[in-house]
């Protein structure tokens, strides 16, 4: 018996077609433009339809008058639906509007079945029988409002023959049977419709957070966070114009490693990273991880004295840190030597020239005895040849 009321319970389950409120709102965001389209082009396609069946109903009906007014009816029901989804109404709103819509049609046509011949009946029921299917693959209602709609199709054709149709008893059985047995069948098309339609949605995100997460990977430090070179040089693609580099070096890292081990090293470089991205002052300024500990700051700017003033606000921010490094020369605590240039930027090709002066600067920082900041020097005389010098950039 407990498995019968679970398996009753996971089946009913299946029927919810809702998300999580949050996620439900941003599926809403996601489709309610496709939605408002799509129901504005059924509208019309359904106005249109109704006054070439009222074209039609001439020869069924021999009261003129009746046809002319139910067509008025709904035509200014539909010109208000119209205005009323012109304001972009909520979830709850529209989709009342739109099946309030078609239940005005049903109701029309149930009328004007009075009116008709005996001979006619099944026709304008068959024409009824095809509203639910309307609602649910035209319109694509959702399905919660579909099954109101549904239900008061079904009941408008049931109460409206029982009480004033002049068909038989088993004739109307058998009119009601038919509009049951299309509403079954459309609700069924209706949840599998919406199903399909969350489920792709559900795909498509994850599609999107994938590509999102693989471009991350791809251009930015999976260490650090910020920008890697590939990152950087897309950043840097189509701009041009002058600007000051500035790469700095955590100072002595190899021995912070040698002496707390690469996961602590590993966490200095986060902290340095984010330090560093502190002291960006926002559009203009990029910041990537050009090398093991090597940072490099791009900044969109013709004043030298600006990257010098950036310089000296990462070192001092560093330095501020207060991350303890007893192996180092210069201090207890870890601290960066940065050099800059002022150069143009041409594309991200010529990016390689521009770091190699800033580069070069870095190098004269190191020399005066790093925790410092230092422009290109004036003469790279001895500068070049300190790679076949064999000195040290620990």
């Amino acid at each position: 018996m407990r498995c019968w009321h679970a398996a009753v319970a996971r089946w009913f389950g299946q029927l919810k077609l809702a998300f999580e409120p949050a996620l439900e709102a941003e599926f809403e965001r996601a489709t309610v433009r496709a939605r408002r389209y799509r129901y504005r082009r059924i509208g019309y396609l359904q106005l249109a339809m109704t006054h070439v069946g009222a074209l039609g109903l001439y020869a069924l009906l021999d009261n003129a008058t009746i046809v002319v007014l139910a067509t008025l009816v709904v035509d200014l029901f539909s010109l208000g639906c119209t205005l009323v989804l012109r304001r972009k109404p909520g979830v709850f709103v529209r989709e009342s509007v739109m099946m309030a819509g078609v239940l005005c049609w049903v109701l029309m046509a149930e009328t004007l079945s009075l009116y008709a011949h005996a001979r006619y009946l099944w026709i304008i029921q068959t024409a009824i029988a095809l509203q639910p299917f309307l609602m649910a693959a035209a319109i694509q209602l959702r399905f919660p409002y579909c099954v109101a709609g549904c239900v008061a199709t079904v009941a408008t054709v049931a109460v409206g023959n029982a009480l004033f149709s002049a068909a038989a008893p088993a004739e109307q059985f058998w009119m009601a049977l038919v509009q049951a047995v299309a509403a079954m069948y459309a609700l069924f098309g209706c949840w599998r419709l919406e199903q399909r339609e969350r489920v792709n949605y559900l795909a498509m995100r994850a599609s999107e957070h994938n590509a999102r997460e693989l471009d991350r990977l791809t251009h930015h430090d999976d260490l650090t966070g910020v920008l890697n070179r590939r990152g950087l040089r897309r950043a840097l693609a189509g701009l041009s114009g002058p600007c000051v580099v500035v790469l700095a070096d955590v100072d002595y890292f190899k021995r912070y490693n040698d002496h707390y081990g690469h996961l602590a090293g590993d966490r200095c470089l986060c902290r340095v990273a984010r330090c560093l991205s502190d002291t960006l002052a926002g559009d203009g300024e990029v910041l990537a991880r050009w090398g093991g500990e090597e940072f490099l700051v791009i900044i969109d700017t013709d004043r030298p004295e600006v990257g010098a003033e950036r310089a000296e606000r990462m070192r001092s921010a560093v330095r501020r840190l207060g991350i303890a490094h007893d192996a180092s020369p210069v201090g207890a605590m870890v601290s960066i030597s940065v050099g800059y240039a002022l150069g143009a930027l041409d594309s991200a090709d010529n990016l390689d020239d521009l770091v190699h002066r800033a580069d070069l600067a870095l190098y004269a920082a190191k020399q005066a005895g790093r925790n410092c900041v230092r422009d290109r020097p004036a003469s790279a005389v001895g500068v070049e040849g300190r790679y076949g010098a064999g000195i040290s950039r620990a």
